[in-house]
């Protein structure tokens, strides 16, 4: 066994014995440490240097350790956005700190009797998800809430999320938590979230993004009427997102077409992290499948082709629902580009293959 094998394990082997949690991401940099270490060296230097490295390389293994514990232990993932993400373990929401995906907010705005206070944020390279805490003085909070951002003439046409780039986001979507009542139970306090896909044509520079509202609507309900409401103010929110996430993206370059309705479609492509999926398919036989089975109608949905899921190692279907949808057509390439939001954490290590349309097609990755 060489001395940079034993110095790895020796490293390993004391992170296990003191019950050290060990990120993928510290287990890269050590492995890179190690790399950048001459293989060999004189007998005496060798019996000098060597438990001195190895307790530098401990040490400073267990400096990374600690500051990636002590953040994980500032910033404990808010309760609503580990439901939104379907629960996902303490491991992964710590990976997902510690790989630049989640994220702690702070930001404070306060206007009109509302508070929003920002919680939480969730990224990687397809999807951003925001987490708006909301107390407002009177109870006027249920689930048919909803903030947004009007021009002067009172248009509803500017974003909700200013950025450096105007096409940052290709498709934006928000309301209150499902757990909110809907009717009737007007309360002072909910969670706001806000699901956003990043455009896929625009490299994506943001650093961080703003949210802005200027009005908050709601409705009272009395003798069966509903009464509307509109509340006008300025709740601006500034969210440092970090300059990129490391969050693994598993890709696969695709053979074999898959039967949809009796055709042959061929999926070129798939892209799969914890939060995202990519689907590249070939844009003729898109287009056939859709003057095969819609022959008549305009503007048509391929239900047939929409991710319903996915088959793990053990061919049970995982079910996650999306946050959000956009697609893109590349005519140089001929193929049609489907992006799209997970609405539950998944470990793309663990999948097997994506389910497609109500029929369950399986898109075998391997």
């Amino acid at each position: 066994m060489e001395e940079k094998d034993r110095t790895r394990d020796w490293i390993f082997l004391m992170a296990e014995r003191e019950e050290w949690s060990v990120p993928g991401s510290c287990e890269e940099k050590v492995e890179r440490i190690l790399e950048e270490l001459p293989d060999r060296m004189g007998k005496e230097k060798r019996m000098m240097l060597g438990r001195k490295r190895i307790l530098l390389l401990a040490v400073g293994f267990a400096a990374l350790l600690g500051m990636t514990a002590a953040a994980a232990g500032i910033f404990r993932w808010r309760e609503q956005a580990v439901k939104n993400f379907g629960n996902p373990t303490e491991e992964e929401q710590q990976e997902m700190v510690t790989e630049g995906m989640a994220r702690e907010q702070t930001a404070v705005a306060s206007d009109a009797g509302i508070t929003i206070t920002a919680e939480q944020t969730v990224q990687d390279d397809h999807t951003l998800y925001i987490l708006l805490k909301v107390q407002t003085e009177e109870e006027i909070i249920d689930g048919n809430g909803a903030f947004d951002n009007p021009d002067l003439d009172g248009n509803y046409g500017e974003p909700w999320i200013l950025t450096s780039d105007e096409e940052a986001f290709s498709n934006v979507s928000m309301g209150f938590s499902p757990d909110t009542p809907s009717f009737g139970d007007l309360d002072k306090q909910g969670f706001y979230e806000i699901q956003a896909l990043k455009s896929m044509d625009r490299e994506w520079k943001e650093e961080s993004v703003t949210v802005h509202f200027t009005e908050y609507s709601y409705y009272t309900y009395e003798n069966g009427d509903t009464i509307p409401h509109k509340i006008q103010g300025d709740w601006s929110l500034t969210l440092p997102l970090g300059e990129e996430t490391h969050v693994k993206t598993n890709c696969y370059e695709l053979e074999e077409p898959v039967e949809i309705a009796g055709m042959s479609v061929q999926v070129k492509r798939v892209e799969l992290s914890p939060l995202s999926l990519v689907l590249v398919f070939d844009m003729d036989d898109l287009l056939q499948l859709e003057e095969t089975l819609y022959a008549e109608e305009k503007d048509v949905y391929l239900y047939e082709t929409a991710c319903s899921g996915f088959l793990d190692q053990n061919g049970q279907k995982i079910l996650t629902g999306t946050g959000g949808q956009s697609g893109a057509y590349d005519y140089e390439n001929r193929e049609i580009i489907n992006q799209i939001g997970l609405g539950k954490y998944i470990d793309p290590d663990q999948i097997t293959g994506v389910l497609l349309g109500e029929e369950g097609v399986v898109v075998p990755l391997q």
